[in-house]
């Protein structure tokens, strides 16, 4: 067993329960979609990945892992529900899990509303209703949801089953629909879904540079022959997010999955750290100047000089931003016994190590 995964799994419970199982990953080209493949794929799962681009020069960790010849690949588009459906009869998976989205970022949603309407919620119910009809049932039927479903914040934290769920923009109200679609079919149709409303997840493998947080910053710190301050909006600088890293996020994902009495219901991510948007870039920026000191410490005084690169969002901009989220995690700990086991500082760097490494390969190539 590989040291990275006896770190994940060190009693091997998790290969004993996947190893073998047939999986079905939707958006799994994507962040956490690869990276829950990647784990499964360790684990002994049999995995077959379903997304809109599949090709070898898409920007993944399928790719970049050299994992494609470790899985079965299906390139089609989650809303086409006749392809869904063939992909999900054909396939007898024990589990499937839902990753795909459009617009995974509120910018995004708001340029193409229908989009991410279409792919966000009907994908969804494509997913539930080919499970729902398939000759062979899933144990398993997992939708990767947002703390956004909840909107703005009013006391301490988001709680299952007492916080209202008021999302009002365009991405929180596709995947708020989606969430509560999920329990009417566990409800209706007795379908096992799982929803699980995530936090903002960071590491290895998102490239989403356009308009995640701490992707652009690092494509910005280390992606040029000059290093260039993180970017952060001046209407965000009093926001306060929840945190996790994306192995813990995906062993969150699979115990969910192995614990029957989750099955038909919903669950807060717990995060690592609860912290404002300044604090966040501000360890970033300390903590990438520290890794790069040691090799190259010109880079890393540059890195400090630059600081943080504050913006002004444009006037007529109908993005719709919360500025306090902080999930209750107290359901999915007393449900599974998780809690984060990597430290965002630790998390942090080994994010920082993973991109300069992947950015100083591309700049020598």
């Amino acid at each position: 067993m590989s040291a990275e995964l006896t770190e994940f799994d060190p009693f091997g419970t998790f290969k004993e329960f996947f190893n073998g199982s047939s999986v079905l990953i939707t958006g799994g080209f994507g962040f956490v979609g690869s990276n829950v493949a990647k784990k499964l794929i360790k684990l002994g799962a049999k995995v077959t990945v379903f997304d809109l681009r599949t090709s070898e020069s898409v920007e993944s960790l399928i790719n970049y892992h050299n994992l494609r010849e470790k899985i079965e690949i299906v390139e089609g588009n989650l809303s086409d529900f006749e392809t869904v459906r063939k992909v999900i009869h054909h396939g007898q998976f024990r589990f499937i899990f839902n990753f795909a989205a459009y617009a995974t970022v509120i910018e995004k949603a708001v340029e193409s509303p229908y989009a991410t309407i279409l792919a966000n919620t009907m994908g969804w119910v494509n997913v539930m209703e080919s499970a729902r009809t398939a000759p062979f049932k899933p144990d398993v039927v997992f939708l990767s949801s947002t703390d956004k479903v909840y909107g703005e914040m009013d006391g301490h934290s988001y709680q299952e089953d007492t916080t209202p769920l008021r999302g009002i923009g365009v991405y929180d109200a596709a995947k708020l629909a989606a969430d509560v679609l999920g329990k009417t079919y566990s409800e209706v149709f007795g379908l096992p879904t799982v929803v699980l409303r995530m936090c903002n997840l960071y590491g290895p493998g998102d490239f989403n540079t356009g308009y995640r947080l701490i992707p652009k910053a690092m494509l910005n710190l280390f992606s040029g022959k000059d290093p260039v301050g993180p970017e952060l909006y001046f209407d965000a600088i009093d926001h306060r997010s929840d945190y996790l890293y994306i192995d813990d996020a995906v062993r969150a994902i699979l115990l969910l999955s192995m614990h029957p009495e989750c099955r038909g219901d919903v669950f807060n991510l717990r995060a690592a750290v609860y912290t404002t948007t300044p604090h966040l870039l501000r360890t970033l920026v300390l903590a990438a100047a520290e890794i790069v000191r040691e090799s190259d410490p010109h880079r890393a005084d540059q890195i400090i000089q630059n600081g943080i690169v504050v913006k002004v969002r444009e006037s007529e901009s109908k993005v719709v931003t919360i500025k306090n989220q902080h999930l209750d995690g107290n359901k999915i700990t007393l449900a599974t016994g998780f809690v984060p086991e990597i430290e965002f500082q630790e998390g942090l760097r080994r994010t920082i190590k993973a991109y300069r490494t992947f950015y100083q390969g591309l700049r020598e190539a």
